[in-house]
């Protein structure tokens, strides 16, 4: 299934090292060893030495309480990797820009198994980054970004990513189903889909898949937080300027790849 990928002759203890990692997705900080084993199915002892390793090579730490967070390696490997991926190159100068025009966040996404993984995040000055940074992860089902990747996918992947959220009943996805195909309906009509209160209860998103040639792997998604007037301004000015902001990216994607 998706949301496990399985690699031919994988390692096992390399696997579920990875998975430890996996864990630690912005909005989890520390875990501690129970924890671990309890999210991953596995005995303490064994978590125990995956976690050693770990802690060995830096990629956790542990602080005062017993508990463990990533450490110094993770950042390096992050940054080696947003430095080598050309759609953050191309993107981020044009999102800073879209953000302090319209006063609103702006994220570059893309899908991780069942959720959508930010890899660029531009926050408004004066604003507060609401713990979307990069490697911030956000359900595909309940989520603008999210509903605007499915809907750009072609239809046997379409379907199989619906599938696997249904079978993992990942964030209640029945419950958010209906959702999702209103969202392809706007997508149909707009090129953008909406979402009330992704985040906090006073911000609303908008989405747009961004085209980079084949079925698109990253979106772009804005998001206001606190105005009264949010919806309306978010349909009516911010998502066509996301559209042509999506293009312009593509655009510029396609000269880096001439």
């Amino acid at each position: 299934m998706l949301a496990e990928t399985q690699v031919p002759e994988q390692v096992d203890s390399l696997q579920r090292g990875l998975e430890i990692l996996r864990l630690f997705d912005g909005r989890q900080a520390l875990l501690s060893n129970s924890e671990i084993a309890g999210r991953l199915g596995l005995s303490r002892g064994t978590v125990a030495k995956l976690v050693s390793t770990l802690l060995a090579f830096d990629f956790l730490r542990e602080d005062a309480s017993g508990a463990y967070e990533p450490h110094a390696a993770c950042l390096a490997l992050g940054r080696v990797v947003k430095r080598g991926l050309p759609v953050v190159q191309a993107a981020a100068p044009l999102m800073r820009q879209f953000s302090e025009q319209f006063g609103v966040h702006v994220s570059l996404m893309t899908r991780d198994r069942l959720q959508m993984l930010v890899l660029e995040h531009c926050v408004p000055v004066g604003q507060e980054s609401l713990g979307l940074g990069s490697g911030a992860l956000v359900p595909i089902a309940c989520s603008a970004s999210g509903r605007a990747y499915l809907w750009a996918q072609k239809p046997a992947l379409q379907a199989e990513l619906i599938d696997a959220l249904k079978h993992a009943g990942h964030e209640g996805a029945y419950r958010f189903m209906p959702g999702v195909y209103a969202a392809f309906q706007e997508l149909e009509e707009t090129g953008f889909c909406f979402l009330a209160s992704p985040v906090t209860r006073h911000s609303s998103s908008i989405a747009v898949p961004l085209h980079e040639g084949g079925a698109p792997d990253h979106v772009l998604a804005a998001m206001s937080v606190g105005a009264s007037d949010a919806q309306r301004k978010l349909r009516e000015e911010v998502g066509p300027r996301l559209l042509q902001l999506s293009a312009q990216i593509s655009r510029d994607l396609d000269r880096l790849a001439a």
